[in-house]
């Protein structure tokens, strides 16, 4: 490459003040430090960093170039969280021995010829970095047979070295064979997580590229135990029984749309986590806050907060209508109209939702009501009989509820009571979240977490991540007050619940807390959050009808707590309307 410069007498070499302005670069130069062209193994390694940061990076291409070769099954091994080995072996169309050595060279490819190609790729791999990159910081073996003929062949590559090349005997298709990923690069070493947290990443990217194709039964073995296992079958919704579970494959919406093809959960089924929300283009799953805002855009109104759906949605665009070549990794993609995709999107799913039942049939009049358990809130007074004059008096010193006699339940959310000279509207979620966190809270202070034993035990059906943060934090949830024990690949079996915790919200509860630990979030966290979450998932929920006796009971615990005016979020627990702004309102003298 040549340099143009402006300034006269100098030809076309630049002089260190005109080469860039980096305070590093001048310091460098000024101090004679020559600029050089990197050596092919430091360059290597850069970009190596780009494709490859974690193990979860070298299954997911291995497996990409899988589904690219057309395998119909695609088996992965996994030990010591990948960085002692990382094998993925497929059925697919194989490689020649003289293409073998080849396709670990960097930008060597099979799926591109030509720049106007890029503009209507269709195959998940293009860019020929991924087997050149991983083999820069790993021991690769190779062994692949092309599926018209010919013998197999081998190749052994260290640290982008080619070791040795040669014939082997193989079945059709590819084995590739990862170990000691990272050991000629330690620093990388030190920023990978937890083995069970790099497992759980590893499972749900498998799990992901599970549900991206249906028609491929892929298998993921984690240190000799099988975790997943997809029929490959087409069947999507099959797919979703074996990646999540039974019951929320059997409830899902379909959209069977020009451009939008998949499942959508009803509102009813949520997680507390985005994570469950899938997005592909083409078949290739991406990362895209937009069109993730778009799916949630449709349930607007129809789920609770901080609760998302479950969908695997791919989007049938025209390869020249989306730029897949933005990143090295392929996750983020641009559309030309991505006014026009969201809007479809958005549209799809809107008229699922509202083509199936919407809503749980919550309680009513004509339904039983819900008994809060008596161990469920803090015990106070003694409750008088059950009459509108029942009275709840607060202690001495603590902040200022006025005594309070229980009228009724309004809409299913308040409840109605009287102060002197006042009516007051109580929230009943915020109330009892109080009340729990209150209690919740002062026993995680002591250390002294109060389990109580289920009536019957509940298994649980867990995503693979959730298995391995179940299991990696299994010592603080019991700190909660969770006991269980893993009880097949896929199901933990829970003995115990904090006893606070109505029983049918339990596995809310530990959902949500699960949901935390796969999003990588440290379980020591401050204690007063800990008991606001349990607390708010344990609390009565907005809908809810509550019996005269139940909200008598709620109302005479809630003046005991330290701050009753406030739930632990801030947000009011109640509303005192005094008689004389009453009289304005109506106008009365």
């Amino acid at each position: 490459m040549r340099w143009k410069s402006s300034m006269p007498g100098r030809g076309n070499m630049p002089g260190p003040e005109h080469v860039g302005h980096p305070a590093t670069l001048m310091s460098r130069i000024e101090s004679g430090q020559r600029i050089a062209i990197l050596p092919a193994a430091v360059a290597d390694g850069i970009a190596a960093g780009e494709v490859v940061d974690r193990p979860a990076a070298v299954v997911k291409e291995l497996v990409e170039n899988a589904i690219d070769a057309r395998a119909v099954r695609i088996q992965v091994r996994v030990a010591a969280a990948g960085q002692e080995l990382i094998e993925v072996v497929d059925d697919g169309h194989g490689v020649s021995p003289a293409d073998l050595p080849v396709a670990f060279h960097r930008h060597a490819t099979s799926k591109l010829r030509s720049l106007e190609e890029l503009r209507t790729i269709r195959t998940l791999g293009f860019r020929g970095e991924a087997l050149a990159s991983i083999a820069a910081v790993s021991e690769v073996e190779a062994v692949s047979r092309r599926h018209d003929g010919g013998e197999g062949s081998r190749v052994k590559i260290q640290a982008g070295e080619l070791l040795t090349a040669g014939s082997a005997g193989s079945p059709v298709g590819t084995r590739v064979t990862v170990e000691q990923l990272f050991f000629n690069t330690p620093a990388r070493l030190k920023f990978l997580k937890q083995p069970a947290t790099e497992n759980a990443v590893i499972s749900r990217l498998v799990g992901e590229l599970a549900l991206g194709n249906p028609s491929i039964g892929f298998s993921l073995e984690v240190d000799r135990r099988r975790v997943l296992e997809t029929p490959g079958t087409g069947d999507l919704r099959a797919t979703v029984a074996t990646v999540y579970d039974n019951q929320t494959a059997a409830a899902m919406l379909s959209i069977d749309e020009a451009i939008v093809r998949g499942l959508i959960s009803p509102p009813a089924l949520h997680r507390g986590t985005r994570e469950h929300i899938v997005i592909l283009v083409n078949g290739r799953r991406i990362q895209h806050r937009n069109l993730v805002f778009a799916v949630e855009q449709a349930y607007r109104g129809l789920r609770e907060p901080d609760r998302f759906p479950i969908a695997v949605l791919n989007l049938l665009v025209d390869p020249a209508e989306v730029d897949v070549n933005v990143h090295p990794t392929k996750r983020e993609v641009r559309f030309r109209n991505e006014g026009a995709v969201f809007a479809a999107l958005e549209r799809a799913c809107y008229h699922a939702l509202r083509q199936s039942p919407l809503y749980e049939l919550r309680a009513t009049g004509g339904g039983p009501l819900l008994e809060l358990r008596e161990t469920a809130i803090v015990p106070g007074p003694a409750p008088g009989p059950a009459t509108a004059e029942s009275v709840v008096s607060p202690q001495a010193n603590q902040p200022s509820l006025p005594p309070m006699a229980y009228v009724g339940q309004l809409l299913h959310g308040y409840l109605v009571a009287e102060a002197p000279d006042a009516a007051v509207l109580i929230d009943q979620h915020a109330a009892h979240e109080r009340v729990l966190f209150d209690r919740i809270l002062q026993r995680l202070e002591r250390g002294e977490p109060a389990s109580q034993l289920l009536l019957i035990p509940h298994d649980l059906d867990l995503t693979p991540p959730q298995v391995a943060a179940f299991q990696l934090h299994a010592s603080w949830l019991q700190t909660l007050g969770f006991e269980g024990e893993l009880f097949g690949p896929h199901t933990v079996r829970l003995r115990a619940a904090p006893s606070d915790m109505p029983e049918g919200r339990v596995e809310r509860v530990l959902e949500v807390l699960l949901a935390d630990l796969v999003g990588e979030r440290t379980p020591d966290r401050r204690l007063r959050e800990t008991a606001a979450l349990i607390a708010c998932h344990s609390a009565v929920r907005f809908g809810d009808a509550m019996t005269p006796e139940s909200a008598r009971q709620l109302l005479s615990s809630l003046a005991l707590t330290a701050e009753p005016i406030s739930c632990p979020h801030g947000r009011p627990t109640t509303l005192i309307l005094p008689d004389d702004q009453l009289r304005r309102l109506f106008k009365r003298p």
